[in-house]
């Protein structure tokens, strides 16, 4: 009887070891990827009445990817020319946008990424009347910008992401209105 007993209680035993699991794997809290980076921008805007004027500066953006196919971008740019229009007068442009980001392909070293910002833009700088004369000013306006992009992550701190993006701002004509422009 005694041997019948500790026969049973050590199958009883084994068929419950499968049950317990004790050794298992512990499952990892589920959280948003969060990247930031800094960068360069070359720009070059069109200028009512005036043609282009080229500017370059720096972009700060952060990102939070909530899934492998959508996520939420923040960016900051600011860029300058140090002589617009060979007038001797800077113009300057500060973006702040933010909006959703699309990734239709997405593997472990490289990524393709659509993405739509709306935010606001502050431009100054120079243009001229219709009877030459030089007018300074500033326009603080909305603005919106619609871009595609891939990442090549080169380590697990460290990715290249050129992106090239429309930008839509405002900025005043020749008949000093304001005027949107690409």
């Amino acid at each position: 009887m005694r041997t019948m007993f500790k026969t049973w209680l050590l199958l009883v035993t084994l068929g419950l070891a499968s049950q317990a699991r004790a050794q298992g794997p512990v499952i990892a809290g589920v959280a948003p990827v969060i990247e930031q980076g800094v960068g360069y921008t070359y720009m070059k805007s069109a200028v009512p009445s005036q043609g282009n004027l080229v500017m370059a500066g720096i972009l700060v953006s952060g990102s939070a990817d909530l899934n492998a196919h959508f996520g939420a971008k923040l960016e900051l740019g600011y860029s300058r020319s140090f002589d617009a229009f060979q007038t001797g007068r800077k113009a300057d442009i500060l973006t702040y946008m933010a909006g959703p980001v699309f990734y239709p392909v997405r593997r472990p070293n490289f990524s393709i990424h659509v993405q739509l910002l709306a935010g606001g833009a502050r431009e100054t700088g120079v243009n001229f009347e219709n009877d030459g004369t030089l007018v300074r000013g500033y326009v603080h306006h909305f603005a919106w910008a619609g871009g595609v992009g891939f990442q090549f992550r080169i380590s697990p701190a460290l990715s290249l992401r050129p992106e090239v993006e429309y930008l839509r701002t405002s900025f005043f004509d020749s008949n000093l209105a304001i005027k949107g422009q690409p």
